[in-house]
């Protein structure tokens, strides 16, 4: 699914066009051209409404794009990488180089995708005023881009109302692992449900096109559900366990010194998303992030040490191995901090990562 010809990168993110993408294409081609806009819009001959339906098609294609632009600009805002865009026979996917930290985020990131597909179905639907061929090819694309917001905020994960399902679970129980397998399990629920719809369009002779397709979209959607679901089987670990269970060892200390260039090339460029505690012999000073650095211009690193950009230790959560994850997670928040340097016996002993007491929590 994530294999396709690039055809070009928008707010630096490469378009991928898987080759499946070339049915969808025909199919609303084919529709549109000879079947909807014949009744909605007589008068021309048939290539013309091919040549519409072919623009149709393309301006399909464009909305899927911009349903998955809309993902990928809220993610870009929350500082998640945006690995890849790639539009396929069922739609498209914004490959996002890691989940969220917070409930919040994924349900914005979630939610962005149909409210994109809720205004291009307004805006068509505006346009569909004007009448005549151009009126009925976007009354068209208009009930075409309110059926995705419909069928995208079904609660089947991984669609993206599956996804808000897994937010609001997460922000609930505080376990982002129980809400995967919980919303993972309504997913392989409603492909089943839409399975059993297409049987009965078939049986009903309303359509076999349109019910072989809704089979295809629930075999993809409970495949994808299932492995999800398998992939969070693994229990949570409860918040109650110690930050011990769940920090980093070994982690790699900074000098205060330590020029910003060199900070990056050792470090940062490798682990954009981690920090980095800087350390005067054995004293914690401060820590380091991306957050820090990025706001300093870059030709302004060589000259930048790392006690000039870092986070005091003051403004610091500081934490204890032993102390229980769910005192450790609100002293971060009180912060809004996604790490915390933890100490033992006066001594740094390692990092607490958010993402870390996320994923397996």
């Amino acid at each position: 699914m994530f294999q396709g010809i690039a055809v070009g990168r928008i707010w630096g993110i490469e378009i991928k066009l898987n080759s499946s993408l070339l049915i969808i294409a025909l199919l609303v081609t084919a529709i549109a051209g000879t079947s909807i806009l014949p009744h909605t819009a007589p008068g021309f001959t048939a290539p013309v409404y091919l040549m519409a339906g072919g623009l149709i098609a393309i301006l399909f294609i464009a909305s899927v794009l911009w349903h998955e632009l809309a993902h990928s600009l809220i993610a870009i805002r929350y500082k998640i990488p945006v690995v890849q865009i790639v539009l396929y026979v069922f739609g498209g996917v914004a490959q996002i180089a890691r989940d969220p930290d917070r409930p919040i985020q994924e349900f914005w990131i979630a939610l962005a995708g149909p409210i994109s597909s809720l205004i291009l179905a307004i805006g068509f639907g505006v346009i569909a005023r004007l009448g005549g061929l151009a009126g009925a090819s976007a009354s068209y694309l208009s009930t075409v881009n309110a059926s995705l917001v419909i069928f995208n905020l079904l609660p089947g994960f991984p669609l993206d109302g599956g996804r808000v399902l897994r937010s609001i679970l997460w922000a609930i129980q505080h376990s982002y692992k129980r809400a995967t397998r919980q919303a993972s399990r309504v997913g392989q629920g409603v492909a089943i449900l839409l399975a059993l719809s297409g049987i009965g369009l078939i049986l009903a002779g309303y359509g076999l096109f349109n019910g072989v397709w809704l089979l295809l979209i629930a075999l993809f959607l409970y495949s994808t559900a299932s492995a999800l679901y398998r992939g969070s089987k693994s229990g949570p670990l409860p918040l109650e366990t110690s930050v011990r269970r769940v920090m980093r060892f070994n982690v790699p200390v900074i000098a205060p010194n330590l020029p910003l260039a060199m900070l990056a090339w050792k470090y940062m460029d490798q682990a954009h998303d981690q920090a980095f505690p800087v350390l005067e012999g054995d004293y914690l000073v401060g820590m380091i992030t991306a957050a820090e650095v990025d706001p300093i211009p870059r030709l302004e690193w060589g000259k930048v040490r790392a006690v000039d950009a870092m986070r005091k230790r003051a403004d610091l959560r500081i934490v204890a191995p032993d102390d229980e994850l769910s005192a450790a997670l609100a002293a971060m928040d009180a912060l809004r901090l996604d790490h915390a340097p933890v100490i033992e016996a006066g001594r740094l002993v390692g990092m607490l990562n958010r993402r870390d007491i996320v994923y397996r929590t």
